[in-house]
């Protein structure tokens, strides 16, 4: 458990930013998957994708895309209690009812096509079927909650339907969280080994070296920061990884326009690494507040962060090809 208190309000924000090999809350590869003829220079250990376990990752990828771009279960869930508190006092009438969350058909399509995909992933394939189980389980309960917003239903049967849908709904929405933190974990780790191995292949001095090298110390920087908030005896490791990302944008920031290079250095790169540093600063930042005994400021510090990471991975997504 945190040793802020403040668990709760960082698990939100950190599902939203969970995977890091993805955006959070837009989320996009950020390298495109190792070829099996890379294998040979992979490193030790790493199993590189045939051609159609990464084509199904990368339909993972753009499920979980959809899914993550309009959906943290654990905000919606907050904002949805925090609405409508006369639920919990039984026998009031409800004059109002708000519910934010959107339905996942999008998503649950994007699913189905990446699950129809014969080559088989274990390690996605089995936290995705869960994923799937817990998405269709709480679509059409918010589908119902959305329905009794719009129709003012309340205002008929006094919040009579409203707290008889609150239990089930709730609990597939606490459901969903676990279960789209589970998948991302996941997913994160499976990108993470076919990143590490497309960038054994590639040549140190191009922008897609060092571009991927600083997306994959970022990576490790914010495992380091959950970590962190989750228990404050990891706080000195975040150092350690703020240190190696650090390293790694200077040598991008190095690296200058060269029309011969394919692809070029260009403005957008060059926001890439300022976004960079405005996440080393942000990080900082996290860090003193984790480190303040009163851990009153963890929770912005900790949203800050995150929205600081989903714009750099947005840049990074923008520089080179």
């Amino acid at each position: 458990m945190s040793a802020f208190g403040s668990r709760n309000a960082a698990r939100v924000v950190s599902v939203l930013a969970l995977p890091l090999a993805v955006v959070l809350a837009g989320c996009k590869p950020e390298a495109p998957a190792a070829s099996a003829s890379s294998a040979s220079s992979a490193p030790a250990g790493l199993v590189v994708p045939e051609k159609q376990q990464a084509e199904k990752l990368n339909a993972y990828v753009v499920a979980y895309n959809k899914l993550l771009q309009w959906h943290s279960f654990g905000k919606i869930l907050h904002e949805y209690q925090r609405a409508n508190p006369k639920i919990a006092k039984a026998g009031a009438a409800l004059d109002s009812y708000s519910f934010g969350g959107g339905d996942v058909d999008d998503a649950l399509r994007a699913f189905d096509k990446a699950m129809a995909m014969t080559q088989p992933l274990p390690e996605l394939d089995e936290p995705g079927k869960a994923l799937k189980a817990a998405l269709e389980a709480v679509n059409p309960l918010i589908k119902e909650a959305r329905t009794y917003e719009s129709t003012k239903e309340f205002l008929s049967d006094k919040g009579v339907k409203a707290r008889q849908m609150d239990a089930p709904l709730v609990a597939a929405l606490v459901a969903a969280n676990k279960a789209t933190a589970a998948f991302g974990t996941a997913l994160s780790a499976q990108t993470l080994k076919r990143d590490e191995a497309e960038l054994a292949t590639l040549k140190p001095g191009t922008v897609g070296f060092h571009k991927l090298k600083v997306s994959l110390e970022t990576r490790k920087l914010g495992t380091a920061v959950r970590q962190a908030l989750d228990d404050k005896q990891n706080v000195p490791a975040v150092d350690a990884a703020l240190q190696a990302v650090s390293a790694a944008n200077t040598e991008l920031g190095t690296l200058r326009k060269d029309p011969k290079a394919a692809p070029a250095w260009d403005p957008v790169c060059a926001m890439y690494k300022d976004k960079i540093d405005r996440l080393i600063g942000g990080t900082r930042t996290l860090v003193s507040a984790m480190n303040d005994a009163s851990g009153k400021g963890v929770p912005d510090a900790a949203k800050q962060w995150f929205d600081m990471r989903n714009q750099a991975v947005d840049a990074s997504n923008s520089c080179g090809s």
